[in-house]
């Protein structure tokens, strides 16, 4: 009797293995450059002026991932889609960036002429069978509008910053559901606001959701569809760009996830090379820092700083859509294993 339990016992695991095999080939199927294509040229078109956080283009930019998101049947965060929150600051004549805290916000409305923002997140869900873990997969939707005293193009239309993250993590939400399967952690799909004002969408949510415990991991992605060099190189003068690569920045606490990338790499035949390295919990640049100064581990996806940055001349027509394909399958790869492995 014995002998059959081990027997039939083996049988199930296969069984078992082969399904969440299947499950995570189904959702790599799913990916398609034509997708993240036509996510990216319209989030990158000059109809949406450049995305700014808090006015039409940005607002345009949230209804078009709120329609995908409930399109594919991904159910909201909440009551709604949309999270609301309000950013002050003083006037312009004075220093001072945007806040979202509370104790901020209530100082800045004492003094006169102070500036307020509305603007808001979009955010999806899966629920998966422990509910109430969450992963968290981001990427700002913002980026810096336009300059009506620029001679030339006057719009940033911010295609690499962060149009290409945006499009690759509603294609993993598309993988997602894909799978058919329900996974073991939730997972939550979050498209920030304002994260070119100081990473005020990821701020708020994060410092209002109760209790942050049970977020088991955050991936941050941005700028991710050009070939470019990282800010921050041990040695200026060796900066290179390497065609195809891009930066895997990880947490300690999920540096099992850097030793699996390349055989994942491999596995699946991507032609993507990666740069990985610790990722310090005071490293600033994205809506990681949100996370990460909570102690809640992180994974940042990212293809570096390239001259175009933050100019009018990062436009569609310089992403690379094979490279920025393949890396959405990673991200969803690493994603998957995130809301379903122990660690």
């Amino acid at each position: 009797m014995r002998r059959i339990y081990s027997i039939v016992t083996a049988i199930l695991v296969c069984v078992t293995g082969a399904c969440a095999q299947e499950a995570v080939k189904k959702g790599l199927d799913a990916i398609r450059k034509q997708g993240i294509e036509a996510h990216l040229s319209f989030l990158a078109d000059d109809i949406l002026e450049g995305r700014e956080a808090g006015k039409r283009g940005g607002a345009l930019a949230a209804g078009y991932i709120k329609t995908v998101l409930s399109g594919w049947g991904i159910a909201p965060f909440g009551d709604n889609y949309f999270q609301p929150f309000e950013a002050y600051s003083r006037d312009r004549q004075k220093k001072g960036n945007f806040r979202v805290h509370p104790d901020s916000i209530a100082r800045y409305r004492q003094e006169p002429g102070h500036r307020r923002l509305a603007l808001k997140n979009v955010i999806g869900y899966i629920e998966g069978r422990n509910k109430n873990q969450y992963v968290i997969l981001g990427a700002h939707y913002d980026h810096l509008g336009t300059d009506e005293a620029l001679e030339g193009d006057r719009v940033y239309n911010g295609a690499d910053d962060n149009a290409s993250g945006v499009a690759a993590a509603l294609q993993v939400a598309r993988a997602c559901v894909a799978t058919g399967e329900q996974p073991e952690r939730s997972i939550v799909f979050a498209f920030w606001d304002a994260e070119e004002l100081g990473c005020l969408g990821s701020e708020y949510f994060v410092a209002n959701i109760e209790p942050t415990g049970t977020i088991k991991g955050y991936i941050n992605l941005d700028m991710l569809g050009r070939d470019g060099t990282l800010p921050f190189p041990a040695k200026k003068d060796t900066q290179e760009i390497i065609p195809n690569a891009f930066f895997f920045l990880y947490a300690d606490e999920l540096a099992k996830y850097q030793e699996q990338l390349a055989g994942d790499i491999d596995n699946y035949r991507l032609d993507i090379t990666a740069s990985t390295r610790v990722l310090s919990p005071r490293a600033r640049g994205s809506d990681n820092a949100s996370f990460s100064v909570r102690n809640i581990p992180v994974l940042w996806f990212f293809s570096g700083i390239h001259p175009d940055y933050h100019t009018p001349g990062d436009e569609i027509d310089k992403i690379n859509f094979d490279k920025l394909t393949d890396l959405t399958k990673i991200v969803y790869l690493n994603l998957w294993k995130l809301a379903n492995e122990q660690y």
